[in-house]
């Protein structure tokens, strides 16, 4: 895995010698896994999923253990792993991981500044562990642990089989046609239409509903509908802001097609932080953070980052939007895989492009996509190619 990139230009961390560990027992921090593989094999999958490199981090929030640390103090800071491989038997081997944290601190009360060793909190050598034993169960070494995985993919999909049946049967029995004819829902056809605790256009916000939200309707007065919200709430919504849904119609509708899904990458974490970066539009700002990964065996994949990274903006800002207030800033995914990347958005921008103010192209344009380059699949994709702001 290639050092991430970081936000703004900051210089890049010092790379430490990568070195085995030699009494992983004494070290605080290590974690420990055993795999049914040989250990040539271990060794060689933790080279294919970039074990012995270095990661940039782009904070320090939720990496290491905090306490009595002033975060805002420490910048660019940085991780190397250092391993110790033990070879349990013939074909099974021990993984011992400990995560090495450092950081630039700056001169504070009379001490010098210079790298600092942070202790790791495990989220760093937990992360390391899975996506090893990912991408040993993806390329299995031997038959016999290819006929384990066989038999293990059977008995899931008979379980699943079974499950399945037992919805269906569930279905079977719920469904009342006469009571959903005499049921009228309602969708909503602009971004962000205010949904009202009271049928007048001054009345506090309850939610903001998105285009293609969907409500019941539980009350008609005039030019105002009240309908139903999550649990026992409800809400008041101008019938002009919607439209009206047929459930007859829509059963006998033909199926509309999916949008294609960007499901080559898995979220591993996501969390709320404040922006440490130099990129104008988040710059001292809060924002959501989210870290993904590509999945299984394709580890060493690229993917199609942009699309993965548009759909995240699109979804989290949908979620974020049906409060009354905006609790964030911005957007900000990072990936996980050989080449890195980060990628990331405000969410007034995202708002105009949601609301067709703004094209695809043009907001591509106003995002940071750090480096440009890491969200390139292919050469025939140089017309889509996004610019760094």
């Amino acid at each position: 895995m290639k050092p991430l990139p970081r936000f703004g230009g900051v210089l890049a961390a010092v790379a430490l010698a990568i070195a085995s560990l030699s009494s992983a027992q004494d070290v605080k921090g290590v974690q420990e896994r055993e795999y049914p593989f040989p250990l040539a094999a271990v060794k060689a999958a933790l080279k294919n999923i970039g074990a012995y490199d270095g990661i940039r981090l782009p904070t320090l929030e939720g990496f290491i253990m905090q306490e009595g640390l002033h975060l805002e103090e420490y910048q660019r800071p940085y991780c190397e792993f250092k391993i110790e491989l033990v070879p349990s038997s013939a074909d099974k081997t021990l993984v011992r991981v400990r995560a090495n944290v450092t950081a630039w601190q700056g001169a504070r009360d009379g001490k010098d500044s210079g790298y600092r060793s942070l202790e790791s909190n495990g989220h760093l050598e937990g992360d390391l562990l899975e996506r090893l034993n990912d991408y040993l169960q993806d390329k299995p070494a031997d038959a016999a642990a290819m006929t384990q995985r066989i038999a293990a993919i059977r008995a899931q999909r008979l379980e699943a089989e079974h499950h399945l049946a037992e919805l269906e049967e569930q279905l079977r029995n719920l469904q009342a046609p006469a009571t959903v004819a005499d049921t009228v829902f309602v969708t909503v056809i602009k971004p962000r239409v205010s949904v009202l605790n009271d049928p007048s256009d001054h009345a506090s916000v309850l939610v903001r509903a998105q285009r293609e939200d969907e409500f019941q309707v539980l009350e008609h007065r005039g030019e105002w509908l009240r309908v139903s919200l999550e649990g026992s709430r409800s809400g008041w919504v101008r019938r002009s802001l919607v439209q009206s849904n047929v459930p007859a119609a829509v059963a006998n509708a033909p199926a509309q097609p999916e949008a294609p899904v960007a499901d080559s990458f898995t979220i591993i974490r996501e969390m709320p932080s404040d922006f440490s970066g130099d990129w104008s539009p988040l710059k001292g700002k809060r924002a959501l953070y989210v870290w993904a990964r590509p999945q299984g065996s394709t580890l060493n994949e690229t993917g199609n980052k942009l699309e993965f990274a548009q759909s995240i903006f699109m979804e989290r800002y949908r979620q974020i939007s049906h409060s009354s207030q905006d609790p964030w800033a911005g957007i900000v995914v990072i990936f996980l895989d050989q080449r890195g990347g980060v990628a990331a958005a405000s969410l007034d921008d995202i708002r105009l492009w949601e609301d067709g103010s703004l094209t695809q192209q043009a907001f591509l344009k106003r995002c940071s996509l750090d480096p440009p380059s890491a969200f390139l699949r292919a050469p025939a994709d140089h017309d889509l190619e996004p610019r760094n702001r």
